[in-house]
């Protein structure tokens, strides 16, 4: 029985790309578009961690590329707009 060896760092990240349906070459592109960083605090990917691909859970479409943090945060406000906006107006009535 022949033994599977681990993947790398870099095969687990083109994976991971692939499994949004677009290729590293896009994953470039989009970085670049985004100035290099996170679209929502400009944090850039490090060697060891990669930036997240965000999509429209209901299409599946690439939206961006967020730092995890960030990803998480949407995604756990269910990517509702209004849920979103609510929490922002939250945020500044309590700077007030």
């Amino acid at each position: 029985m022949p033994r599977t060896r681990n993947k790398t760092y870099k095969e687990q990240r083109i994976s991971r790309i692939r499994m949004y349906g677009i290729d590293v070459p896009d994953y470039e592109r989009i970085l670049e578009e985004q100035g290099g960083g996170c679209y929502v605090c400009g944090k850039k990917p490090t060697d060891r961690r990669a930036l997240d691909i965000d999509h429209d859970h209901n299409t599946g479409k690439v939206r961006g590329l967020l730092c995890s943090k960030h990803n998480r945060a949407i995604g756990l406000m269910g990517d509702d707009l209004l849920i979103l906006i609510k929490a922002l107006e939250y945020l500044v009535r309590q700077r007030d």
